[in-house]
């Protein structure tokens, strides 16, 4: 089992401004909808398409039908594992390690690590079959994080996050003492192994960044808020579900600036927003250490779409 020694800080306020971004689509051909989920310091971008309309139930973990991509030298690949009828890719390294979970015509799920040396490899925690092994990024060193999601018509949600090293697997659960669904995902990881993810907390989803020992939380509007990518720069992804499911993307430079035992000498993150020209919800998901990022948009015909920006 995972042990997490933290220093837990309250609650941070969360401060967004607004800066001019350039915003490129990203959208496979012929595709309905595209997410752009990964980027490495290539510039490399992964991630999945759908060639029916179909809406999930959660925007980090789709349950929809899709098909992987990657995106290199202006160019799309479609990946599939072999014999799956979905595949979704969430993650990349920087040496072109992929990482995503798919399922079978059995109708079973399983997460995958597919090395750039074309070798894939299943990706299952050990003695679970509720729930789905949901591998969402890898590091340089090939360490995963992801989570436990159940996966199923009622709703999609986390149960547990993981991390998986070396071909072991470690829990991190930072919910509510005794949570089993709601809890925790990892949904990022840094070169130098610093995490974000997300953690139900309190009624409403939190964002959190663990540093070496120290974890900290943060909410926007004291609602629902949820860290994606963060990068070796330790620049941090978020988002915010506002009423009508219209998300809120946002991020911040060395969030950890000043990193220590004593939280009130750590420096505030000041968020900046993320909003695709015309888009009606933006979701960013991965970051370099360049600061380019991908993500998300809905567009005006209620579609989603890939993006890149910087």
């Amino acid at each position: 089992m995972y042990r997490l020694v933290v220093l837990l800080s309250v609650f941070a306020s969360v401060s967004i401004s607004h800066a001019q971004l350039s915003y490129v689509r990203i959208s496979v051909p012929g595709a309905v909808s595209t997410e752009a989920r990964g980027i490495n310091n290539n510039g490399e971008i992964v991630g999945f398409y759908r060639t029916i309309v179909c809406g999930d139930n959660d925007i980090v973990v789709p349950d929809c039908p899709t098909k992987g991509f990657k995106y290199v030298n202006k160019s799309y690949v479609k990946l599939m594992v072999p014999n799956s009828r979905s595949t979704a890719i969430l993650g990349v390294n920087d040496f072109g390690d992929l990482v995503g979970f798919y399922a079978k015509r059995d109708g079973t799920t399983h997460g995958f690590l597919w090395l750039h040396t074309n070798v894939i490899k299943t990706i299952d925690f050990p003695g679970v079959s509720v729930f789905t092994t949901v591998p969402i990024a890898i590091n340089k060193a090939g360490t995963i994080v992801g989570g436990l999601w159940a996966i199923i018509s009622s709703g999609t949600f986390p149960s547990v996050g993981f991390v998986w090293k070396n071909g072991t697997f470690s829990k991190m659960n930072l919910g509510p003492v005794g949570c089993l669904e709601d809890c925790t995902s990892i949904n990022g990881i840094s070169n130098s192994g610093v995490i974000s993810g997300q953690a139900f907390r309190d009624g409403s989803w939190a964002g959190f960044l663990k540093a070496d020992k120290d974890i900290d939380f943060f909410k926007y509007q004291s609602g629902d808020t949820r860290f994606t990518g963060v990068n070796n720069n330790t620049d941090i992804l978020a988002f915010s579900e506002r009423p009508n499911s219209v998300f809120i993307g946002f991020w911040a430079k060395h969030i950890e600036l000043g990193e220590g035992t004593n939280d009130s000498t750590e420096v505030k993150p000041a968020f900046v927003l993320l909003k695709f020209p015309g888009g009606t919800s933006t979701v960013p998901f991965s970051i370099n250490d360049v600061r380019a990022v991908v993500g998300t948009y809905t567009d005006s015909h209620g579609n989603q779409q890939g993006f890149f920006a910087k």
